[in-house]
């Protein structure tokens, strides 16, 4: 459903509605515009100094970049979105923001949900990768044109084939390398990356789901040092900066709400939003039926309201036919009406 109520002292709330599809809200935050066109820039000034590539070139190269980027974000969430429907669970929004995607899920409150509503999304990522390395492969008919090493995504595994690929082709390889990329750094195990979150989940049978988080959340922490000790060393580093500190600030507060609400530790839920239950129950709770199940439910009911429909008109039809046989005799009914007598009488029979 959507949200009405958004507070603009919430920073997150400051965000702008892109569109609506499978009944999901997709949300752009404000910041995602403006670094992505702070970036654009910084990428058209960094490259176009003594290069020939021109203006127009420059600005396609890079707009193009980021559009995959943001396409590959959003269905990467779908995916989280899907998985927690499956469950029984809800899916409402999706925001787009610097730092990726945030699927707005409510799976139920048990392991088995919240494993399939997380790994859901990186295995969209494991499609699009799957889709791309075999069009390069139909394409360029060498297994080595797909960007296999993790350290280089955007260059093929055979170096030599930079002189024979197409401008076309290079684009398919760099929608490659950056679902590769979010997939490889998605599936770090620290929290509250997908990774962390899988941790997580594998752990809440055995050791219970406060326990699970104090874990996954001091791994999480522990990695979110390490990814900015990383950034502080490498060039661009701002992005991997943000990142760490969005992390352990996360995983701090998760650690913090289990220390002071543990009746409400699970406030913040999957990717950030709603998606734990107030209370840590050790029982599962029934299943509720998916999106899907649900809609073919709804489809069925059609069908049979349907197929009512035409068994009434049908009983009708006959019904003025046999007036016109007690009247008319046999004789008098058309080639139509004799059709019809011979299919309902037919459909009479099966149903006895």
């Amino acid at each position: 459903m959507a949200r009405s109520d958004r507070p603009l002292d919430n920073p997150m709330n400051w965000s702008f509605h892109l569109g609506r599809l499978f009944d999901i809200n997709i949300r752009v935050h404000i910041a995602f515009v403006i670094c992505a066109v702070v970036l654009v820039s910084m990428e058209v000034r960094s490259r176009g100094s003594g290069s020939d590539w021109t203006l127009l070139e420059l600005l396609t190269d890079a707009l193009g970049t980021y559009a995959i980027l943001f396409f590959i974000v959003l269905v990467h969430e779908f995916g989280h979105c899907f998985g927690a429907r499956y469950t029984g669970g809800e899916a409402d929004e999706i925001l787009i923001w610097p730092l990726g995607g945030l699927a707005m899920t409510n799976p139920p409150h048990n392991a088995k949900a919240h494993m399939i509503t997380t790994v859901a999304g990186p295995m969209v990522n494991v499609i699009l990768c799957c889709l791309a390395a075999l069009i390069l492969i139909v394409w360029t008919g060498r297994v080595a044109a797909i960007p296999f090493n993790p350290i280089h995504p955007f260059a093929p595994f055979d170096r030599t084939l930079y002189l024979t690929l197409s401008n076309a082709q290079f684009w398919v390889i760099r929608f490659f390398g950056v679902s590769y990329l979010l997939l490889v750094f998605n599936l770090l195990p620290i929290f509250p990356f997908d990774g962390g979150r899988v941790v997580q989940a594998w752990l809440w049978p055995k050791k219970g789901y406060h326990r699970s988080m104090e874990i996954a959340t001091l791994t999480g922490m522990i990695g979110a040092i390490a990814v900015g000790m990383f950034g502080l060393f490498i060039e661009e580093s701002l992005l991997l900066l943000m990142i760490a500190a969005f992390g352990y600030l996360t995983c701090w507060q998760q650690r913090r709400m289990l220390r002071e609400m543990p009746e409400m530790a699970g406030e913040l839920g999957y990717d950030f939003s709603r998606g734990y239950a107030a209370f840590d129950d050790p029982e599962d709770k029934p299943r509720q039926p998916g999106y899907f199940e649900r809609r073919r439910k709804r489809k069925a009911a059609q069908r049979a309201e349907q197929e009512n429909l035409r068994r009434e008109l049908g009983e009708q039809r006959l019904e003025r036919i046999l007036k016109k046989i007690s009247h008319s005799g046999m004789e008098s009914l058309t080639a139509q009406e004799r059709e019809v007598l011979e299919r309902e009488s037919q459909r009479k029979r099966s149903e006895l």
